[in-house]
C-alpha cells in the first residue's frame, strides 16, 4: 500500500496537534512536560547554585534585587500508536471497502506524524504488531506492513468475542504515553466498545476513535425485500424480511447504537469521528483527518 504524489502534497499541509503534553523519547516538535532550555517561556524559579548564568533574567534582578532564572518548555517527540480493528466486519472480502478505507486513513495519519519525526507504531487487533517507524522514509515499509497485515488477519483470532482481549494485548505494547488513533466500525455491543477504549485509556493515551462504516452497514441489502444475512464475525445465517417497517426498525437500532458509542466517547473524553468508507480513498481520508481535530 502506498500514497500517490497528489495525496502526499495534500498531507503536507497538515500538522499534528496534541491536546496534552507528553514526555517524549527524543527532541522533536511538540511541547513536553519537561522544563528545560527550549524556545517557549514556561516560568521563573529562584536561582540555585550550579544554574547556568545565561538563563538569569537580569532585568528582573535590576527591578527586584532577586535572582531568578527562566525556564522553557522543551520540545520533544510524541509517540503515535495507530490501532486498526482486524475483525471480520472490516476484513471480510464482501466488505473490503471498509478495510481499504481504514488502512488508507492509517497510512495518511502515519505520514503526517512521520513527517514531524514522531515515532509511529501500528497494531492490528487480532493480527500483528509493527515495530516503531521513524521518519518519512519509513512510510513505504509501514505501508507494506499494513497491507500484509490486512491479508494475514486470522479469522479465529479476530472473532468478535476476542476483540477486547486483542485490545488489551495491543495496549501492552505501549511503552510511552502518547496519541492513540483507534480505527474500527464499533459495530459490537457497547460494553465491549467501552472495554476496548478503556484498554488504551488505561495506558494514559490521548485517544481518538474513528468509526469507518460501509454502505451495507447503513442499508444491509438495498433493493431487496428479503434476504439471508450472514454474520461476518460468527458465520451465523439469519433470514430477514426487509419490508419498509423492518428497514425503519433496523435504522432506528443502528442509529441508537452509533449515538450510544458517541455518547460514551464524550463521557470518556475520547474524540469520536464517524465516516462512511468511500472512493476515491484520498479524498475520504483527507476529509476524516480534517474532522478529527488531531491534525491542523
Amino acid at each position: 500500500m502506498a500514497l500517490d504524489a497528489h495525496t502526499l502534497r495534500l498531507l503536507d499541509s497538515f500538522a499534528l496537534r496534541t491536546r496534552r503534553s507528553f514526555y517524549g523519547i527524543r527532541q522533536g516538535a511538540h511541547r513536553s512536560q519537561r522544563r528545560g532550555h527550549g524556545v517557549e517561556f514556561a516560568e521563573y524559579r529562584s536561582y540555585e547554585l550550579g544554574d547556568n548564568p545565561r538563563y538569569i533574567d537580569w532585568n528582573l534582578y535590576a527591578r527586584s534585587d532577586k535572582v531568578y532564572v527562566k525556564r522553557y518548555l522543551e520540545e520533544e517527540t510524541v509517540s503515535i500508536f495507530i490501532v486498526i480493528d482486524g475483525s471480520r466486519s472490516l476484513t471480510h472480502p464482501d466488505l473490503r471497502e471498509k478495510w481499504e478505507s481504514a488502512a488508507h486513513l492509517a497510512l495518511c495519519a502515519s505520514y503526517v506524524a512521520l513527517a514531524s519525526h514522531d515515532p509511529v507504531t501500528v497494531s492490528i487487533l487480532g493480527g500483528s504488531h509493527s515495530p516503531a517507524f521513524w521518519g518519512p522514509r519509513s512510510l513505504a515499509s509501514l505501508g507494506d506492513f499494513i497491507e500484509s497485515a490486512g491479508v494475514g488477519v486470522s479469522d479465529d483470532k479476530a472473532a468478535a468475542g476476542d476483540i477486547v482481549e486483542s485490545a488489551r494485548v495491543a495496549a501492552t505494547r505501549v511503552r510511552f504515553p502518547g496519541i492513540c488513533v483507534l480505527i474500527s466500525d464499533f459495530l459490537y455491543p457497547l460494553p465491549e466498545v467501552a472495554a476496548v477504549l478503556s484498554a488504551f485509556r488505561a495506558r494514559n493515551m490521548e485517544l481518538h476513535a474513528v468509526q469507518i462504516l460501509g454502505a451495507r452497514d447503513i442499508d444491509p441489502d438495498p433493493g431487496s425485500e428479503g434476504s439471508t444475512l450472514v454474520d461476518s464475525e460468527t458465520g451465523q445465517a439469519l433470514g430477514l424480511s426487509l419490508d419498509r417497517e423492518s428497514r425503519a426498525h433496523y435504522q432506528e437500532l443502528f442509529t441508537r447504537h452509533i449515538d450510544a458509542v458517541r455518547e460514551h466517547c464524550l463521557g470518556a473524553q475520547v474524540k469520536f469521528t464517524s465516516a462512511v468508507a468511500r472512493q476515491p480513498l484520498a479524498e475520504g481520508s483527507i476529509e476524516i483527518l480534517s474532522s478529527m481535530g488531531l491534525f491542523v
